[in-house]
């Protein structure tokens, strides 16, 4: 009787050792497998997994928090020494912070006017080329003021007084015509006209007005004020123009020569003159 409950003993315990170690060797399911078909020793697998993940989340995020608290600390901290330092540098410029924030919308208003005039065309930027000069008053009248200095305006002074120049250097829209004037109120000859900004920047580009004009012009040194000159587009003189220009100043010198030579051939000798002939 005690060997038939010893066999039976060993035999139960044998299948409890048997089910344990099946179970301690369960293959892990791919990722890929769905939960639906998971065995259920793989499903407390992968509970056992998403648990241990999440655990790893929240441990990361209670450590993220710490840092963020610790970062905020810093930040406050930085904040407060910042307005420490602005409050000084107001104290020092004599500036109420009234007086600062006016000054930023006055600079604010004239940046956005720069901006406007710099995207306008050709066209659309002649009519109102003269709110440069009122935009370049603006300017020196908040350079006067001792809040310019401060960092926060500083740099985007200097930006404004570079493209205010940028718009006081623009050149006009390229017309193609020119009335000429009065000499005794404009000087306008082919020199010049051709030096005008507006025109060519240039005076030594006259050639081009004058073989531009050949209808109007006989002698490049002769214009009649009311004559519309036509205006190439501005760039190098052409081999025609360089020839022309050099046409030019080949007859200017014979024609200096030769008025050289009349007055000398008119004019008395010394002989002449210690004779007491009339000089």
């Amino acid at each position: 009787m005690k060997r038939c409950v010893i066999a039976g003993i060993v035999s139960v315990a044998a299948a409890i050792g048997l089910i344990s170690c099946g179970s301690s060797q369960v293959v892990r399911a791919p990722e890929s497998t769905p939960d639906s078909l998971l065995t259920y020793d793989q499903a407390i697998l992968r509970l056992d997994d998403w648990r241990m993940r999440i655990r790893k989340l929240e441990d990361d995020e209670q450590k993220a928090q710490g840092e963020i608290k610790l970062l905020e600390e810093r930040l406050n901290t930085a904040v407060a020494d910042l307005k420490r330092c602005q409050d000084e540098n107001n104290r020092l410029i004599g500036a109420t912070e009234a007086q600062i924030n006016q000054f930023r919308e006055r600079l604010g208003r004239l940046e956005g006017r720069i901006r406007e005039l710099r995207g306008l065309s050709d066209n659309d930027f002649e009519p109102r080329r003269g709110e440069i000069y009122a935009l370049a008053a603006e300017w020196n009248r908040l350079r006067n003021e001792k809040i310019a200095v401060m960092q926060e305006f500083f740099d985007r002074m200097i930006a404004a007084r570079r493209d205010i120049q940028s718009l006081l250097e623009r050149k006009p829209a390229w017309r193609g015509k020119y009335a000429v004037r009065p000499w005794r109120e404009s000087k306008d000859c082919l020199w010049n006209i051709a030096g005008q900004q507006d025109v060519y920047g240039d005076p030594y580009h006259w050639p081009k007005i004058w073989q531009a004009n050949t209808d109007l012009i006989r002698n490049p040194d002769i214009i009649q004020p009311g004559w519309e000159l036509s205006i190439p587009p501005p760039g190098p003189l052409t081999p025609e123009e360089k020839r022309a220009e050099r046409r030019y100043w080949r007859k200017k010198r014979q024609a200096m020569a030769a008025q050289e030579q009349q007055q000398t051939a008119t004019s008395p000798s010394p002989e002449s003159s210690e004779r007491g002939e009339p000089k």
